[in-house]
């Protein structure tokens, strides 16, 4: 029996040190790049949102490449290092930004190919304020920002899809306190020039947000008491707040939530949320 055991531990050290048998490798980390420029409005949340998700990012499968865009100023944004080769560097890009930023048209077209070849776009909160004068780029977000709906707020949100990364975890509803936005239903038209312009800065929305065109993951539960009072919304009335859609070989994935500092810092539903969102779009996740 004693020496059966002896043989048995031989055995499984011989195994364990046996040369030419590799260790199974552990899976290298996805690399996300998160831009914070802001071109029309500088959230306080911005700096807190970089620091949080740098911190997530290693114990969620990626790794976060973080710039400080949020400290330029915004007359002089720096735009300069995005390029096909650079971006060619990264798994995914997570945008916080907001305004038409200065990019060359074939600086933003190597963004949108990037996506369409492959890659992960992850679009928080403002991103949806971001190029209005490049409908593509709203095409492959999914929408564009018109108004918001309240800000500092609690509302209920209505869970639609309960089995995607960014939302299984909440249940059937989720009551948070935050900014919620209303898109644009439709591009602009002359001949109705006031509707479908962003009601802050007065941009003409070029493409209207659809459901054919993503699959809704969130929004506003406008038949709930916490939407009443409000002149925008209205019962049986559409408000996403979240969504997803692929893009060529990619995956884009947006959330209008992000706005307070403290969803950052303290709310770890917001985390789950996000990471999951993210970890969708870089294909970590089915």
């Amino acid at each position: 029996m004693r020496r059966a055991l002896f043989v048995s531990a031989i055995t499984i050290a011989l195994v364990q040190v046996a040369p030419g048998v590799a260790a199974e490798p552990a899976a290298a980390a996805k690399r996300l790049l998160f831009l914070t420029h802001a071109g029309l409005y500088k959230h306080e949340s911005l700096r807190p949102a970089e620091e949080a998700l740098t911190r997530w990012g290693p114990a969620s499968g990626f790794e976060v490449t973080a710039l400080q865009g949020y400290g330029q100023a915004r007359e002089r944004l720096d735009f300069t290092f995005v390029t096909r080769d650079y971006l060619s560097g990264f798994d995914g890009l997570a945008m916080m930004t907001n305004g038409n930023l200065p990019m060359e048209d074939g600086q933003r077209r190597g963004l949108l190919e990037f996506v369409r070849q492959g890659g992960g776009f992850i679009g928080i909160h403002c991103a949806s304020l971001t190029f209005y004068n490049d409908p593509a780029f709203g095409e492959m977000l999914g929408g564009y920002f018109l108004r918001p709906v309240a800000q500092n707020r609690r509302f209920v949100l209505k869970v639609e899809d309960s089995t995607h990364p960014a939302t299984r975890m909440l249940g059937p509803s989720w009551s948070l306190i935050d900014e919620f936005y209303l898109f644009g239903t439709a591009a602009w038209d002359a001949a109705r020039p006031e509707e479908n312009v962003d009601a802050l800065f007065g941009h003409r929305i070029p493409v209207g947000f659809s459901r054919q065109r993503v699959t809704v993951l969130l929004s506003l539960d406008a038949a709930d008491p916490s939407a009443e009072g409000l002149a925008h919304v209205r019962p049986g009335g559409d408000y996403p707040q979240a969504w997803c859609r692929p893009y060529g070989e990619g995956r884009s994935f947006y959330t209008a939530l992000g706005h307070r500092s403290d969803l950052w810092t303290d709310n770890p539903l917001f985390r789950d949320h996000l990471i999951g969102g993210i970890r969708w779009a870089l294909r970590l996740e089915p």
